[in-house]
């Protein structure tokens, strides 16, 4: 079995070691699907953006140990350990290490089982958040303990209903259900989070790690949309609250963020060397397992720290960043973000739509058009003209998303059919918004609301359709008479809003003809989208001839890869 191919469990089924390592695993893919949603919400204890980062790096070494054990032993409780126990010593940052410890206390729960059922992980979920709260020398409530102990409460609570011995699905739904309440109040508790308009990081990464374990217990694993791109989703452009550090903190340093492990030969006073390290500074954390102790701090000084480490045992994975340079790094990209994108229309960011119920999915031709859709914080499924996905990869992408309210938009009308036959066929609410073309999609999409419901964003979102007009220039298959224009074969056609009113030898000149068919005296804006192959050259005379034409208008430029479109124009 490869390790693409996850163990199935039967919804009723208990599950045994190689089905915990799988399930394990589907969990990290799709925690590191949202990797960077989750860093960009990053604010407690410091702004430095790597929440996801650490939480992702620590659930690898957890799986890479659980690999390992589950060749040679089934038992659940062997393997839970062996992740356990790579958690632990992969570790990263604060997130990681009270997640290390969540996994900790999950194990140890399980220690003597070959298989487990829902009582088991309701029993395992108490003894996470338990093991948790105690690994924080000042549990703080708003944070990813919170989010964990009221999935505990919910997974007890349905365990505790259940007729017979609960199912791994049933427990599974409940914690995740207690997850997501949780983690929407978490900005009423921190008033960080509050003044940064923004949900807990940790506890959205300890949301996404239940929905990983529910997909895999309600037989959802394979299912996903394309997978975001690091370089497509620059995340200081969305850490709006980065605006506020300078005003609130000055040139104040945050200092250094200082992992490392002991390994001791001899028993150590955990409580003493615990309350010790607290001294060298803040978000104290300390751990022990049978081997070794896992420590991390925030510190102004990382030596004297490590000085007292290394006099209990050896020394290893020491890691240490620099705080107050990471957070001045996202400051300067969160400003240059800014003033690249200050023509461009605002619209949610991902991670505002992630503390929502409601997500939106667009069919996407192009990775560049896929990478703005993402930016607005929209999944997207590859599709467009001469490439309409099926209804059945529409469905997939739909059930692929965690929140039960989804808006499609097909962004194409010979998708419209499939995209209204796949909301029929999920038990998601789902409503498709009428796009005719991405430039419509994207004007939509701008226009939700964060947190508002698909009743309200759905209506809002049409009646923005109205407010664009789009032009796509391709080239003609044959000689054709089309709404009363004659083309030949191999001309460059240009359409507005559908209706063919250009053609010419010229892509560029049919493109400018076709743009003026619009009222621009009405328009702000003008985005060109390139597609696949068009050269650099031509775009550029493209962008410049319509400056030319509107000096009052703005004219932006993606690079959208498109096939079949060389450009494909939004006038707003």
């Amino acid at each position: 079995m490869s390790r693409n191919e996850p163990v199935m469990v039967a919804k009723t089924a208990p599950a045994d070691g190689p089905a915990l390592l799988a399930a394990t695993r589907v969990a990290t893919d799709w925690l590191a699907r949202h990797r960077d949603r989750i860093n960009a919400l990053n604010v407690f204890p410091v702004p430095d953006g790597d929440t996801g980062t650490n939480m992702l790096l620590t659930l690898r070494e957890a799986v890479a140990a659980g690999e390992a054990a589950a060749r040679t032993d089934t038992r659940a409780g062997i393997v839970a350990a062996a992740i356990a126990h790579g958690a632990f010593i992969g570790a990263r940052g604060n997130s990681g290490v009270i997640l290390c410890q969540m996994i900790g206390g999950f194990a140890a729960a399980i220690a003597d089982r070959s298989t487990i059922t829902g009582s088991d992980v309701a029993a395992a979920l108490a003894g996470a958040q338990a093991r948790a709260y105690r690994a924080v020398l000042d549990p703080v409530e708003g944070t990813m303990l919170t989010v964990v102990r009221v999935a505990a409460e919910h997974a007890a609570s349905a365990a505790a209903a259940a007729d017979g011995v609960p199912d791994l699905e049933t427990v599974l739904t409940a914690a995740l259900r207690g997850a997501r309440t949780a983690l929407a109040t978490t900005p009423d508790l921190l008033d960080i989070l509050k003044a940064a308009n923004v949900v807990d990081a940790g506890g959205q990464g300890v949301v996404h790690f239940l929905e990983g374990l529910t997909r895999f217990a309600t037989g959802k694993a394979g299912l996903a949309t394309e997978p975001d791109a690091d370089a497509a989703h620059p995340i200081a452009g969305e850490m709006a609250f980065l605006d506020l550090i300078p005003a609130a903190h000055g040139d104040d340093a945050y200092g250094y963020c200082v992992n490392f492990v002991v390994f001791t030969e001899d028993a150590v006073d955990f409580e003493a060397v615990r309350a010790r390290l607290g001294d060298f500074g803040q978000s104290a954390e300390v751990m022990s397992d049978e081997r070794a102790l896992r420590v991390h701090l925030h510190t102004e000084n990382p030596g004297p720290v490590l000085d007292y480490a290394a006099g209990l045992g050896q020394l290893d994975r020491i890691q240490i960043d620099n705080m107050t340079r990471q957070t001045k790094r996202l400051i300067e990209a969160r400003a240059a973000s800014c003033h690249v994108a200050q023509a461009n229309s605002p619209g949610p960011t991902p991670a505002a739509l992630e503390s929502s119920d409601l997500e939106v999915l667009a069919i996407v031709p192009g990775p560049g058009l896929g990478a703005a859709f993402r930016s607005l914080g929209a999944a997207v499924v590859t599709g467009g003209q001469a490439m309409n996905p099926s209804t059945a990869e529409i469905l997939a992408g739909i059930d692929s998303l965690a929140a039960s309210q989804v808006i499609v938009l097909p962004n194409n009308p010979n998708i419209f059919l499939a995209a209204e036959q796949a909301a029929t066929l999920t038990e998601k609410h789902v409503q498709v918004v009428p796009s005719r073309s991405v430039p419509q999609g994207l004007a939509a999409l701008a226009a939700l609301t964060p947190r508002g419901s698909l009743d309200d964003n759905a209506p809002k979102m049409t009646r923005a359709l109205a407010h664009v007009r789009t032009v796509e220039v391709t080239h003609a298959s044959r000689d054709a008479v089309i709404d009363d224009v004659e083309v030949r074969a191999r001309q460059a056609i240009g359409f507005l809003d559908e209706t063919l009113v250009a053609a010419g030898i010229d892509q560029v000149d049919v493109a400018i003809a076709a743009v003026n068919a619009t009222r621009l005296d009405d328009a702000e804006l003008i985005t060109i989208f390139t597609g696949a192959g068009v050269s650099p050259e031509a775009a550029t005379a493209l962008r410049d001839a319509l400056r030319a034409t509107a000096p009052r208008l703005t004219v932006e430029m993606v690079e959208g890869g498109q096939p079949h479109f060389p450009f494909v124009i939004s006038v707003e």
